[in-house]
């Protein structure tokens, strides 16, 4: 089936006269949010696998898995602007969740810490990525999981290079050089599967997330030749034939030491045609998302709109964290809609007014069900905030090669003040007052010192820096 594109024509940005953003502001309250029973889950899950899982058939959009950022909060509010994508959970790494010494009731509960209780689970789309070179305990970790939670797909990290994220020894991209270690982790993963889930149509899929090359250090780098496309598909070949039928691939080699994780997204060079060739090479066997270098969804729709290519998956991470109301377009696209401006405004604005109720259910929760910081709830408010920002001080003139902004000057006043009265409700339910002002020269300056009275200084600072590496 052809899956053709609209490109999201931005509405004009106009030159009008700022007025006043901070309006008097009003309290929201919180409420539970409807959950679906488990046995609703599993029955959606095999909904959507029986609706074919080939490339061309199902266009994707993945949200990235990011440490310490796609924790459950930012994925309630990710699905709240694009259900349709598919959200990924922070790399788990076994030594973590279910370490040598530990039992499995150790692991079931950090799976709860981190997924909330089985019974009123409700997350769709959702990809569990695991970090590990333990082929057997992964095995025991993927049976209990899958017997708890229903998963679009189980994901072995086969593509970080960050020692503090698992890439030591043989954890992430240094898999990559042992793909027999590799193919041994697919084969428990399916395992598992098998003995957590009778039925096999009802099972998730098995995918590996890799880089296109691996290099011990920034010395030995170098553009990638036809060894290393012959050494991928030969890895792509052994991990396909031991279960996995889904290859994410970051089109950049993994520098193992030498480099930090934020050099790893930036020095070495993308490669699309690298990925592309890849996948051509395995249409119809293996399906190939693309990741890395995607910023804008002028850009995505332009990767999606060429014809001639073999991918139609793709995935971003950074991007969403910069501009996580662009997930709205994202929608948009995958639907094959254009829609005007209002309805964006609609669904943005729907959107962050069920995150603020979900994270107001969330912090009003007796002390021994809290399973979330304060931060971790304001995270996604943050960001918005931030986004809201820029495309108030957007000037094309200073930035020519970024997409305009989706919103009016009103639109995100109007959405200021959702974000503004969400924070003012955080603060009264934690006890934390804030000030206020109508000053429009400094709202997003008092929003910001407003989260940080939520999180703390020391984690907006953090996330302000991280997002500047964006």
């Amino acid at each position: 089936v052809a899956f053709t594109t609209t490109l999201l024509i931005a509405n004009n940005h106009p030159s009008t006269t700022t007025t006043n953003i901070d309006h008097d502001h009003g309290d929201e309250g919180g409420h539970h949010t409807s959950r679906s029973s488990i046995i609703m889950q599993h029955l959606l899950h095999i909904l959507a696998l029986s609706l074919g899982p080939t490339a061309k058939d199902a266009p994707t959009f993945h949200c990235a898995p990011m440490q310490c950022y796609t924790n459950q909060p930012l994925r309630k509010l990710f699905h709240l602007l694009s259900p349709s994508s598919i959200k990924w959970t922070e790399m788990e790494k076994l030594d973590d969740i279910f370490p040598k010494t530990k039992s499995v009731d150790y692991l079931q509960t950090n799976l709860e810490k981190r997924l909330g209780p089985s019974q009123s689970f409700d997350e769709t789309n959702l990809v569990l990525q695991l970090g590990s070179n333990d082929p057997d305990r992964l095995k025991v970790c993927v049976e209990h999981a899958v017997q708890s939670y229903s998963f679009r797909e189980l994901n072995l990290n086969c593509g970080c290079p960050a020692i503090e994220s698992g890439g030591a020894s043989t954890y992430g991209a240094s898999l990559m050089k042992q793909p027999d270690l590799t193919a041994s982790l697919i084969d428990s993963v399916k395992r598992g599967l098998e003995a957590g889930i009778s039925s096999e149509s009802d099972r998730p899929n098995i995918s590996v997330k890799c880089r296109i090359g691996v290099f011990d250090d920034a010395e030995q780098m170098r553009p990638l030749d036809e060894k290393d496309y012959d050494y991928l598909k030969e890895y792509i070949t052994t991990i396909h034939k031991a279960g996995a039928n889904h290859v994410v691939l970051h089109a950049r080699p993994a520098i193992l030491s030498g480099l930090s994780p934020v050099k790893n997204r930036i020095i070495p060079t993308l490669d699309y045609d690298f990925v592309r060739s890849i996948a051509a090479e395995f249409e119809g066997k293996v399906d190939i998302t693309l990741n890395g270098g995607i910023t804008s969804l002028t850009q995505l729709n332009s990767l999606r709109s060429d014809t001639s290519s073999p991918i139609s998956n793709y995935m971003a991470g950074r991007w969403s964290l910069r501009r996580p109301m662009d997930l709205v377009g994202v929608e948009e696209l995958l639907k094959d809609e254009s829609s005007a401006s209002s309805k964006e405004t609609t669904t943005i604005k729907t959107a962050l007014e069920n995150y603020i109720d979900y994270a107001l259910t969330m912090a009003t929760l007796p002390s021994h069900k809290q399973r979330f910081t304060t931060a971790d709830l304001c995270l996604p408010l943050y960001l918005a905030v931030e986004q809201l920002k820029d495309d108030w001080d957007y000037d094309e003139e200073d930035n020519p090669s970024e997409d305009p902004p989706l919103l009016s000057y009103d639109e995100i006043e109007s959405l200021y003040d959702v974000v503004r009265d969400g924070i003012t409700s955080l603060q009264e339910c934690c006890n934390k007052g804030g000030k206020k002002s109508k000053n429009s020269s400094n709202a997003y300056k008092l929003i910001s010192t407003s989260i940080k009275s939520l999180a703390g200084t020391k984690v907006v600072n953090k996330w302000k820096r991280n997002r500047a590496e964006l």
